[in-house]
């Protein structure tokens, strides 16, 4: 049996996507990572063949997000430092119980598919480790078959650039397969969220509704409809 690990901070106001706090408010900015969540929680219920599990941070606030939580995914908090150690501890504590593969994503790509989240799964069969590349030099993926510390352990910040290919170089020196997963683009600022828009207003595809949703009522609230895409503004 394999396992995914949701990775997030709970939607509090003014805790969450901060960097969209230049053009939404603190509250706003909640409401659009509730809108991740239901949209991952949605794509999780075709994924019968898998265990899955949310890790949130900070403790003792699940109750903000109980009410949309499905009943077949376990919860635990993040544990750990930073970034990296929270990584590492949860997919550690995880891959103790006895899972083959444990792959762990993170909330700002409500528009992953469940293809790629299995063909993830595919890649741990030949590889040692397994990537998802994001656009912005960083991953939104990462899964092993054995729990490696030292993967977490780079010299460059995280979410910065450069992050995904820092990981590739440690793997390498430790002389373990990297095999990667689908690119996307994360939702943290601005330009992403309008990157985002031009590619699923239309939605032919009905990915991420409930994102797609926030963000256009968003929009006329705040603009009156009136969103200038090419100077990433609003009016």
């Amino acid at each position: 049996m394999n396992a995914l690990i949701l990775m997030t901070r709970i939607p509090i106001a003014g805790q969450t996507k901060t960097r969209l706090m230049e053009i939404m408010s603190g509250d706003e900015c909640a409401e659009l990572h509730m809108a991740f969540l239901k949209d991952l929680f949605n794509t999780f219920k075709e994924l019968e063949e898998l265990d899955i599990y949310l890790t949130y941070t900070p403790k003792n606030s699940l109750d903000t997000i109980e009410n949309i939580i499905p009943e077949f995914i376990k919860t635990f908090p993040q544990r750990g430092e930073d970034l990296g150690s929270k990584m590492y501890n949860a997919i550690k504590d995880i891959l103790s119980l006895d899972y083959e593969k444990v792959i762990l994503i993170g909330s700002d790509i409500p528009h992953i598919k469940t293809e790629d989240i299995l063909h993830s799964f595919e890649i741990l069969e030949e590889k040692d480790i397994v990537l998802g590349p994001s656009y912005d030099g960083g991953y939104y993926l990462i899964g092993m078959k054995k729990p490696n510390e030292n993967i977490f352990h780079i010299s460059k910040k995280w979410g910065g650039k450069s992050v995904l290919e820092s990981t590739i170089d440690m793997a390498n020196n430790q002389r373990l397969t990297v095999g990667l997963a689908a690119k996307y683009m994360d939702i943290d600022t601005k330009e992403d969220l309008f990157a985002f828009m031009d590619k699923y207003e239309g939605n032919k595809e009905k990915i991420a509704l409930n994102t797609v949703e926030f963000i256009k009522e968003w929009g006329m609230r705040v603009g009156q409809g009136q969103i200038d895409r090419t100077n990433k503004r609003i009016y």
